[in-house]
């Protein structure tokens, strides 16, 4: 009988520390990290750079009236980057 409940006892630590491990994990969860995007869009008659709702530069240099088209509706509609540096580099693309 000693054996039984010495049995008995180990399955029942085992699962209380499973459940603490398991609770401990969900609680220390990472937060998500919010995605930063960066934004080229037309400003005006030039472009700005967006990070989020924020305006971060604009670029005077390039009049957007001296573009293609195509490239004009693009910056109408935004043109999404994963970091500032993608962005910069495309600028220096219109600016030639």
């Amino acid at each position: 009988m000693k054996i039984g409940l010495i049995i008995i006892i180990f399955v029942l630590i085992i699962a209380i520390i499973s459940l603490i491990c398991a609770l401990f994990s969900i609680l220390n969860k990472p937060e998500p990290r919010e995605v930063t995007r960066w934004v080229l869009h037309s400003y005006g008659n030039n472009i700005a750079l967006y990070k989020g709702d924020d305006i971060i530069e604009v670029f005077g240099a390039v009049a957007l009236d001296t573009l293609p088209h195509e490239d004009r509706q693009r910056l109408d509609n935004g043109i999404v980057f994963n970091t500032r540096e993608e962005a910069l580099s495309a600028i220096e693309d219109y600016d030639g």
